[in-house]
């Protein structure tokens, strides 16, 4: 009897976590005003979660990737995601600064670019291979291609939105 009583208390707390969780809304089924409002009202954490989600759904449907290879896929991206921004992280010049820097300075800025370019490049070669373990090669060359559609897409809602609470203007995002 004490270990029914146990599984059912068990279950029951379960079923009230998962009921306190906020469930995710339908965005199709949302004007968009609500999506807008809905997006506002999220933290930077939770708003960046939500876009990753989206771009990789949307990746996930344009490369027409299967069922069984679609979780795979999602931890690949998300690595690769993060990969990419931290080497972007390196190089962030600051555009007002740049206007009093030296020659010198403006040197090893350009300098700096550079390396931070060819880091990307080499970072996004060895992701290839590892794409070209669940991806066919020209969904791959799909994959890069729709990377900078979804970057546009971002830069377009952004600006229609303004920039989350606490950021600048749309300009300072890479």
């Amino acid at each position: 009897m004490k270990k029914i009583l146990y599984i059912f208390f068990l279950f029951i707390s379960v079923f009230m976590i998962k009921a306190q969780e906020s469930p995710r809304p339908d965005f199709k089924n949302m004007s968009p005003q609500e999506r807008r409002e809905y997006i506002k009202n999220m933290s930077p954490e939770q708003r960046k979660k939500l876009m990753e989600e989206a771009a990789a759904m949307m990746a996930i449907r344009n490369l027409q990737i299967p069922v069984e290879k679609q979780d795979a896929f999602k931890k690949l991206l998300s690595e690769y995601s993060q990969s990419q921004r931290a080497i972007k992280e390196k190089f962030k010049p600051n555009k007002v600064r740049n206007q009093e820097l030296s020659d010198t300075e403006a040197k090893q800025m350009i300098d700096q670019s550079f390396e931070v370019g060819l880091q990307l490049l080499n970072n996004r070669k060895l992701y290839t291979e590892k794409f070209l373990k669940i991806l066919s090669p020209q969904q791959v060359l799909k994959l890069f291609d729709h990377e900078g559609q979804i970057r546009e897409k971002l830069m377009e809602r952004r600006e229609k939105m303004g920039p989350p609470p606490g950021r600048g203007p749309a300009t300072d995002v890479q």
